[in-house]
Order: structure tokens, then C-alpha cells, then sequence
């Protein structure tokens, strides 16, 4: 497990430095270190304002919504759940369009405050909804199934909301929705992060309750886990880390569903301690990475981060079903 942290704290660290230097458009790389005569204002402003938010954001959201997603899978026991495959961001997503359209998108500034409890309060409430169903339906897969309908009819409705919105409001929801890691500013990232930390750090904290849940309900509550406080707690972490992405970065699919499958598959444990700072670690790189890949290709073609996700995460996704199906 060692060798497996360290490898992934290496590669963060080679893809960090990487962001940081990536050369712009007649530049060099590292070019704000030594900036050429006259553009130093320049530089440190496109490193604090554009450079930094946009790494801090890629960070916080890969480990997020990647702990987020190892927390579902191992509440419902289903390598398949996730925030955006059951509904959560979903969910979050309804309700910021609920507040944000309901108040003018444009005409009203709302605190980000506002923005992200709204997030997180539509988190908890789907959260809730799976997990009453979960406890109903037995297969895997029909909750997948489930989850998959319930997103679709909750963004059905939200287009019932876009429909009736002002023109200017449309438009930048639209632009929201499409997910970008450039909405939070410098001054914000304190917040940001430190709802993040405090977030993953609370996963921690039940680390015993979840190695117990990988061998069932039943034998948890042997075991002297009480089922129910424990849910509780994850929704909540769930929630506030699902939310928090959500409200700043827009919904982004695919990262919790994927990464922690991926960390289960070389880690081979059912040891959360280990599992959580994997998908901590794997989930950053994953988001750096494709905000790097947005980045390079910008000249070509810009690309959401939502979009890329997709693409990317969306033939896993099929695979890891597939596979289910299989092994059922």
C-alpha cells in the first residue's frame, strides 16, 4: 500500500508542476517566476487569479467528489453508485436552479453561501431518497437503474424551471451547468478548501463502521455498528462535499463512480483507511489531468470539464456494468 501512495503522490506532484508551468499562448513555461520586462502585474494576476483558483478547484473536486463516491459504494454496497449515477448531483443541481432561477440569476446576487446549501441541501434530500429505496430493492443493478431514472426525471423538471427563465438567467445557468473549475476566485478558495478538508477529514473518522458495512448490514450490527448513525454521517459528508463541487464547479459526472473502482481494482483491500487517501490521491490526478487536457486543447476546441468527464468516464461506466452483469 506504501508503494501505492507514494507513486500517486509523486505523480500528483509531476502534474501539479506541470499545471502550474504550462506555458500560455507566446510564453514559456514557468514564465510568471521571471517575467519578462513589464509583465510582472500581468503574470501575478494571471497566476492568482486564473492559474491557482482553477489547480485549488481541480483538487478539492477530484477529492471530493472521488471520497464521495467510495462512501456510496460502500453504504449501498454497490461498486456502481455514485453521486451523479444516483441522483445526488441531480439533486443539487434542481435545487440551485430552484434558487438561482427563482431569484434572477442576474438581477439578484445571491451569497455563494446560499448557492452551496442550497447544493448541499438537494444532496441530502436525494441521498435520503436512495436510500430508502435501497433498502427496498436488493439488486444492483436495479438500483442503478433507478438512481439513472430518478436524474433523469429530476433534470426533466429542471428544464421545466429553465424553460420559464428570464433570457440572461438561461444562459448563464446553461453556462453553470456545463461545469468549469474557473467560477470560485482567489478569495474564496479559504472557504472552499476548508469545507473540503473538513469534509474528508470527518471520512476518517469512520473508518471502523465502513470496513465493517463491506461484510453486510447484518454482520456490521454484530459487530457493534449502529447502521443508522453511520448513514447519517455519510449523507451528510456526502452531501457537503457533493454540494460544495456542485455549487462552484457545476455538476460533474462520473469522477466519484469511477475512481474509487479504480483504486479498489490495484489496491485489492477492503481497508478504508487506505482506500480513502487512494481515491483522495487518484481523484486529483484524474482532475488535474483533464483540466490540463482542457487546457492544452483550448486553442483547438474548449471543452467543459463536465463534457470531458463524460467522454471519458461514460465507457468505464458501461464496462463496470457489464461486468456486474456477468459476475451476477
Amino acid at each position: 500500500m506504501k508503494s501505492w501512495h507514494t507513486g500517486l503522490i509523486v505523480g500528483l506532484l509531476i502534474v501539479l508542476l506541470i499545471a502550474l508551468g504550462l506555458p500560455g499562448e507566446g510564453e514559456g513555461w514557468f514564465e510568471w517566476i521571471s517575467p519578462k520586462k513589464g509583465e510582472a502585474a500581468y503574470q501575478y494576476g494571471l497566476l492568482t487569479e486564473w492559474r491557482l483558483p482553477r489547480i485549488a478547484m481541480a483538487l478539492v473536486a477530484g477529492v471530493s467528489l472521488s471520497i464521495s463516491g467510495l462512501l456510496l459504494q460502500t453504504l449501498l454496497n454497490n461498486p456502481l453508485a455514485g453521486p451523479s449515477i444516483l441522483g445526488l448531483t441531480s439533486g443539487a443541481h434542481l435545487f440551485v436552479a430552484m434558487i438561482v432561477l427563482g431569484a434572477g440569476f442576474l438581477s439578484v446576487p445571491l451569497p455563494d453561501i446560499g448557492i452551496t446549501a442550497a447544493a448541499g441541501f438537494g444532496a441530502l434530500t436525494f441521498g435520503l431518497l436512495i436510500l430508502l429505496i435501497a433498502s427496498r430493492v436488493k439488486s444492483h443493478v436495479s438500483l442503478l437503474l433507478i438512481g439513472m431514472m430518478l436524474g433523469t426525471f429530476v433534470s426533466a423538471f429542471t428544464d421545466i424551471l429553465l424553460s420559464k427563465a428570464d433570457p440572461n438567467a438561461l444562459k448563464a445557468f446553461t453556462m453553470w451547468s456545463f461545469g468549469s473549475l474557473n467560477n470560485p476566485g482567489f478569495s474564496q478558495l479559504p472557504v472552499i478548501i476548508g469545507c473540503a478538508v473538513a469534509g474528508c477529514i470527518a471520512a476518517f473518522f469512520i473508518v471502523k463502521p465502513l470496513n465493517a458495512l463491506v461484510l453486510g448490514e447484518r454482520q456490521a450490527r454484530v459487530l457493534g455498528v449502529n447502521i443508522r448513525r453511520t448513514q447519517w454521517f455519510i449523507l451528510i459528508i456526502v452531501s457537503l462535499l457533493t454540494g460544495l463541487v456542485t455549487a462552484f464547479c457545476g455538476p460533474i459526472a462520473f469522477v466519484g463512480l469511477i475512481v474509487p473502482n479504480l483504486v479498489k481494482i490495484f489496491y485489492k483491500t477492503g481497508n478504508h483507511r487506505q482506500l480513502l487517501v487512494g481515491s483522495a490521491l487518484v481523484g486529483a490526478i484524474f482532475m488535474l489531468f483533464c483540466d490540463l487536457l482542457i487546457t492544452i486543447l483550448e486553442p483547438v476546441i474548449v471543452l467543459p470539464i463536465n463534457t470531458l468527464t463524460s467522454v471519458i468516464g461514460a465507457p468505464l461506466v458501461v464496462f463496470l456494468l457489464l461486468k456486474k452483469v456477468r459476475n451476477a
